[in-house]
Order: structure tokens, then C-alpha cells, then sequence
């Protein structure tokens, strides 16, 4: 099976702002783009939220259309979400604004509310202006009748651990904490398939399409030491990892690994084969994919699964560049925490 190169997913955001585009080498929208979804299969009940394949295996459908034909092809001895799609979401996020601030549920808050889906995110910085800060998690000595007092008082973010941010740092949010991301950062975002957001605070935005879920935000926030928040810059140091290639781990978890790789211009790297799919995203640069005769050229952006049974893929840098690349866990092994890469 040849690699699924997706198309992005434009969305607009009222805290959006004018980086995606020109990220993406895509002409300026007339409105902000708050997120761009670069690998996507979500629930039929979510509007425009499955990626169209535009090279590549299934070309012309949608990563949904491949998942409904040939699902064990692609995932190998990776699990399907609960839904049965593909298990890894990946967007751009480019905050002009801040977001609101906001919980995701719990798998046990998703199984006892079937239209609910868990979801626990990483943010990946990839840029931050130098005000930028974010907000995770709730000061320990705040309770949830404190919180909720506060909440209806109008002083929540005070509440709310805030943190400076810049470019290279990494964010584990599992579900249940707290978050908001600030004005002036863009990210990448990796996380478990779901749109499901329970909001708190919208910064006085009082706007009727972005309600609040007070009672069901209650239900799922962590409060105090239940709070587990992650150190920003514990990656790993580079490693070689073959040839002129090197990479680090970004972010470990029980839902996906993802990894930092980058090379000179000319570097060559023969993908590796797996029992289950790797998800790749160019962060800068430009690349060239190929399989035997066929090939696509990627820019900044481009994302692409490498399916469980492919094989004979190599990847070629037109320019100096750098990649992310998620790995799924194995359903009989888990997560190989070794070394991740090896490039020929």
C-alpha cells in the first residue's frame, strides 16, 4: 500500500489568526483560521471532519472512505478509536486570541455520555511571540466549591496556573485538566480523535454559538494533586538516528508517541515498517515522498500515514528539514521505548 497523503482542514476561529495560511502556502482566507486539521477522522456527527486524500493511496476520498474499506490494512496491530476510526487527530492551532478555557472528558465520562469522546491533547510549540504564555491546571489549594464560587463570580482566571511559553516546548494535557491556550502561540496539536470541548470561561466573548458547559465541566475537571502536568522541556536530548538524520521524543503517552526528526538538504531516509501506521508532518522544509515509481512532493504542513503494510518508502529532502512523527501503540506489544528511529 502506497503512503495517504492528506489535505488540511480549514477552520474558522474567532481567536484565530493569519500563520496557518501562510504556513501552509495557501492563499490568505477572508476570515481568522484558528486551526488547521491536518489528519482527520472524526464521527459522522461532526461536520467537514474527515481529511481528503490527495496523493497517494485512496486518492480522491477521504481518510473516513479508506478507514470504512480497508481499516486492518492501515492500522495493523493498532486499535481503532471507539468509533472505529482512525486514532490520532493532528492540527495546527494558531491563537491570534486566546482560546477559552476548557476541559475534555475522561473515557469514563465518555462511556456514561455516548455523545461525549474522550480526548487528552499535546501541544507542541511551534511558534510564540514573547508575551506568550498559556494556562494549565488548577492552583492546588483551589477546590472544586472554590472553583465553582469563583466561576460564577467572574474570577476564574485567577485560578488558573498560568505559564510563559516559547517555540519547542511541549504540553501533555490529559483529560480533566484545565487549559487554555494564549494569545500570540501557534502549535501543533496531537490527540486522542475527538471535538468533544467543555467550556468554563470564554473571555467575556458572549457569543451564543460558543455556549458554556458549566455542570459538565464540573464532572470532569481534576482538581489538586489528581492534576498530573508534565515539566515543558523534559524531550529528550538529539540522537543520530542514520546517516545525517537525528531526532528526539517529544512526547510519550498510552495514546501515541511523537517524535522530532530533521536533515540537511539531500538527506535520504528508506521509512521503516511497522505493525502499526506512523503519522508524519512536515514542521519546515520541503520533502519528496516516494514508493518504487510513484512520488509527491510535500511543503511545510503536509502530513501523511504511513499504513502498517507499506513498504519500499523513502523520503528525500529537497531542503534542510524537519519532521514530526507520531507512532501508534502496538494493541499486543504497546509502545517501543527504545530508540525510535533508525534511517538509513
Amino acid at each position: 500500500m502506497l503512503p495517504i497523503v492528506l489535505g488540511p482542514l480549514l477552520k474558522h476561529r474567532v481567536w484565530g489568526g493569519t500563520r496557518i495560511c501562510p504556513f501552509l502556502k495557501l492563499p490568505d482566507p477572508p476570515t481568522p483560521i484558528g486551526e488547521a486539521w491536518l489528519v482527520a477522522d472524526l464521527p459522522t456527527s461532526i461536520a467537514d471532519g474527515a481529511s481528503p486524500i490527495v496523493a497517494g493511496h485512496g486518492t480522491g476520498g477521504t481518510l473516513k472512505d479508506l478507514m470504512a474499506a480497508e481499516r486492518d490494512l492501515v492500522l495493523g496491530r493498532a486499535t481503532a478509536s471507539p468509533s472505529g476510526d482512525f486514532p490520532l487527530l493532528v492540527k495546527l492551532l494558531d491563537a491570534d486570541e486566546p482560546l477559552s478555557v476548557q476541559v475534555h472528558p475522561s473515557a469514563a465520562y465518555a462511556r456514561a455520555n455516548p455523545d461525549c469522546f474522550m480526548k487528552s491533547e499535546a501541544w507542541l510549540v511551534l511558534e510564540a511571540r514573547p508575551d506568550a504564555t498559556l494556562y494549565r491546571g488548577i492552583r492546588r489549594e483551589v477546590d472544586a466549591a472554590t472553583f465553582t464560587r469563583h466561576l460564577q463570580e467572574g474570577g476564574v482566571i485567577d485560578d488558573l496556573m498560568r505559564e510563559p511559553v516559547r517555540a519547542g516546548q511541549t504540553y501533555w494535557l490529559p483529560s480533566g485538566i484545565c487549559h487554555a491556550l494564549g494569545a500570540g502561540t501557534m502549535v501543533a496539536e496531537y490527540q486522542t480523535p475527538s471535538d468533544t470541548t467543555f467550556r468554563v470561561y470564554d473571555w467575556d466573548r458572549n457569543d451564543p454559538k460558543r455556549p458554556l458547559h458549566l455542570d459538565q465541566a464540573m464532572e470532569c475537571i481534576l482538581f489538586g494533586d489528581d492534576q498530573v502536568l508534565n515539566a515543558p522541556d523534559d524531550h529528550e536530548p538529539w540522537r543520530a538516528c542514520g546517516g545525517s538524520w537525528r531526532g528526539r521524543a517529544r512526547v510519550r503517552t498510552e495514546f501515541f508517541r511523537v517524535d522530532e526528526l530533521e536533515a540537511p538538504m539531500g538527506a535520504v531516509a528508506d521509512l521503516p515498517e511497522r505493525d502499526t501506521p506512523t503519522v508524519w508532518t512536515l514542521v519546515s522544509g520541503t520533502a519528496r515522498l516516494s514508493a518504487g515509481s510513484w512520488q509527491a512532493d510535500l511543503a511545510p504542513g503536509a502530513s501523511f500515514i504511513l499504513p502498517a503494510v507499506a513498504s519500499g518508502c523513502r523520503l528525500l529532502a529537497t531542503e534542510p528539514v524537519a519532521l514530526l512523527v507520531a507512532t501508534l501503540p502496538d494493541a499486543l506489544r504497546g509502545h517501543d521505548d527504545r530508540t525510535s528511529w533508525r534511517l538509513a
